[in-house]
């Protein structure tokens, strides 16, 4: 039975975090209010906290099960019951694995038990722990505790828009548009959820490489204990976004140093090939070709395997499916289906396979991203030198790799359109930014 959830105690105090974080929301405006760009940050607050209070509606008030959010939430009640009964016991589960036996072990009648699907799952039951920090000053409120993801999540996609603002190769209106208000993005990723807290980490994540990189900040012993914990936030949720994440990144090092040697070409020419060739090796290696059986010696692969089967054949996942017409798992034939996911994750689902507002909403952002691959491939002259260009900065040689990789996954893997636009959330920035890329010296020529 779906717990009550909006009850008057917790509107009052959902009501009393609002205030709060609108004022610490002024109070960073205030202190920023030389820099122009920070006229778009209570704005960004607010689109946040909207869309996350409309998805724990949506998932508290309208869907009669509740969903994942609400099993989350439950499951960081029971454990600050658990600590209230026995910080040592809590403690203890938030720095271990669960198991079958914990559950029984640590909670009682008195604590309450935790959903056992989330319970039993790493990933999700992580999602639990960081919740259960915050309860302690939202005194279990759901609302709140809502809110104060919304504003997670608004510092960190403000945290991605602060890196990308100044790129002279997109347009102005793009680089806000798709850090801070694309709609998809915010509902699924600013209310409680694994969603949330995943793009949060990336998006820091990826602020300080790239701010470290551009050496914007210091290689310090701070900074790079901040890494560290949005590794391990990122590891704790989605394994495979590791790889996703720090692949593309070491070629756009790598596209980086290459493009500090413009004295020789010979030069030049070699180590793009020695970089090239150790990026294939790894992802063959990684991806079993070389030296190994591929789905039974590859923890990626077959999780990614089991997932899109998992999807595919399982009836409790209700909603509106789609099939790849994938049943080959060889190399080959995951390989060969690469394209098809690739194009489903970036594009789908298209208008007409909208059957909900939010799909449609999805539909309308996909053909807008289809407009943006038209442009790029159509009307940016030669096609050669616009990738010369492209290759020239290493943000869009990460952004390409990286939406690559990921959709991948998420196209395979997906099986419904809700989880999809879920799982492409990720994308949806870096998408937007390389497709609208141009090289404003060519532009500026243009024009005059």
């Amino acid at each position: 039975m779906k717990p009550e959830i909006f009850g008057f105690i917790d509107i009052i105090i959902g009501f009393g975090w609002l205030m709060i974080i609108i004022m610490i929301g002024f109070i960073i405006r205030i202190f920023n209010r030389d820099k122009a760009h920070y006229k778009y940050f209570m704005p960004n607050l607010y689109f946040k906290l909207f869309f996350g209070v409309l998805f724990a509606l949506a998932y508290g008030v309208v869907l009669s099960e509740g969903g994942d959010t609400l099993a989350y939430w439950d499951g960081a009640v029971k454990l600050n019951h658990l600590f209230w009964e026995s910080p040592f016991k809590y403690f203890e589960e938030l720095f271990t694995t669960p198991s079958q036996s914990t559950i029984t072990e640590r909670f009682n009648l008195e604590t309450g038990y935790p959903p056992s699907w989330i319970y039993k799952e790493h990933e999700s039951w992580f999602v639990s722990k960081v919740l259960s920090v915050f309860t302690f000053i939202t005194f279990n409120s759901y609302l709140a505790l809502t809110l104060i993801f919304g504003f997670i999540s608004a510092l960190a996609s403000w945290r991605f828009y602060q890196l990308v603002k100044d790129f002279k190769f997109c347009p102005e209106w793009v680089l806000l548009v798709a850090s801070l208000f694309i709609p998809t993005v915010a509902f699924w990723c600013s209310g409680i959820s694994k969603d949330t807290l995943t793009l949060a980490a990336l998006y820091f994540l990826i602020y300080h490489l790239f701010s470290i990189i551009r050496k914007d900040l210091r290689f310090g012993f701070y900074n790079v204990l901040v890494i560290l914990f949005y590794v391990f936030i990122l590891y704790s949720l989605r394994p495979f976004m590791i790889i996703a994440l720090f692949v593309p990144l070491s070629i756009a090092i790598g596209a980086r140093f290459l493009n500090s040697l413009n004295s020789n070409s010979i030069i030049t020419f070699s180590a793009r090939t020695v970089l090239y060739g150790l990026v294939i090796a790894f992802l063959l290696s990684y991806l079993g070709i070389i030296g190994g059986s591929f789905l039974s010696e590859n923890s990626y692969l077959e999780e990614v395997a089991i997932i899109q089967r998992d999807f595919a054949e399982n009836k409790l996942y209700t909603g509106y499916r789609y099939d790849l017409g994938i049943t080959d798992y060889s190399p080959v034939g995951m390989l060969s289906s690469s394209p098809i996911a690739i194009i489903t994750a970036f594009f789908r689902p298209f208008i007409w396979e909208a059957n909900s507002a939010f799909l449609l909403i999805s539909g309308v952002e996909g053909a807008l991203l289809l407009y943006f691959v038209f442009t790029f491939f159509f009307k940016r002259g030669n096609l050669l030198k616009h990738f010369k260009f492209i290759r020239s900065q290493e943000f869009l040689v990460f952004s390409i790799v990286f939406v690559l990789l990921m959709g991948f996954f998420v196209g395979f893997t997906s099986g419904l359109f809700n989880v999809l636009v879920r799982f492409k959330a990720p994308l949806m920035a870096f998408l937007f930014i390389f497709f609208s890329a141009r090289n404003p010296e060519k532009t500026t020529a243009l024009q005059n």
